[in-house]
């Protein structure tokens, strides 16, 4: 009998494991979970399973959205340096708690250098090297970095100090910043210019890191609750 039941035993596939191009997964990484053209559709946390695929449990405990069965998705994950990297995937079995994500692959590397950006429009200042302080506006701002409008030039790759509150329950933060890029935006009937730049945070502490990212993650959530109510 045991020879009639091996016989004709189905045989399992192989699992298919993650190639090691493929950055570092691990169980609890926060993950954004988006549609191919980056609209958000949840924040959770990532579960590794066997072989090319993973769960995504919901982050804040609620019941997740309707997924569709073989619809294609983004998944931005996030490293515990604040670094992020993007997988393309498909939706397999899900419910209120999980989304299983199928037949990974990890995109170009242009593309994973792409941060979320969340609009921000917070008031706060930036301080020099010299330790003079100019207002500023945080126009967006994502775990890597923000776009900053001021009236202090700064060169690029330039350093400064940008202070800013995105929460009203939360102490403010002190991030180290280099210019990448900058724009000039003239003011209308005034002679005063202000300068528009592109930074990357460096030097963030793991736990000033994880505070902004959660964060960050707490403002998407709003941002989703009124998508929803619209």
């Amino acid at each position: 009998m045991a020879f009639f039941k091996s016989l004709f035993k189905k045989e399992e596939p192989a699992p298919v494991t993650l190639s090691e191009d493929f950055p570092d997964l691990y169980n609890g990484m926060k993950v954004e979970v988006m549609t191919p053209a980056n609209t958000l559709i949840f924040v959770g946390r990532l579960q590794l399973l066997q072989g090319n695929q993973v769960d995504i449990l919901g982050e804040s405990g609620g019941f997740l959205p309707r997924g569709l069965y073989n619809q294609r998705v983004k998944l931005r994950c996030f490293q515990r340096d604040g670094d992020t990297f993007t997988l393309n995937g498909s939706v397999g079995p899900n419910g209120p708690k999980f989304w299983r994500i199928e037949r990974l692959q990890s995109l170009q590397s242009s593309e994973n250098r792409n941060f979320f950006r969340l609009n921000a429009g917070v008031d706060g200042q930036v301080r020099s090297i010299s330790g003079e302080k100019f207002p500023c506006k945080v126009l967006d701002i994502s775990a890597g970095g923000a776009r900053v409008l001021t009236t202090k030039l700064f060169q690029l790759e330039a350093t400064f100090q940008l202070e800013a509150s995105f929460l009203p329950t939360e102490e403010p933060f002190t991030l180290t910043c280099k210019v990448r890029r900058t724009s000039v935006r003239a003011q209308t009937a005034s002679p005063m210019k202000k300068f528009e730049y592109g930074c990357q945070f460096v030097e963030v502490p793991p736990r000033e890191q994880e505070r902004l990212l959660q964060v960050i993650f707490t403002l998407q959530r709003k941002v989703l609750r009124a998508r929803r109510e619209e």
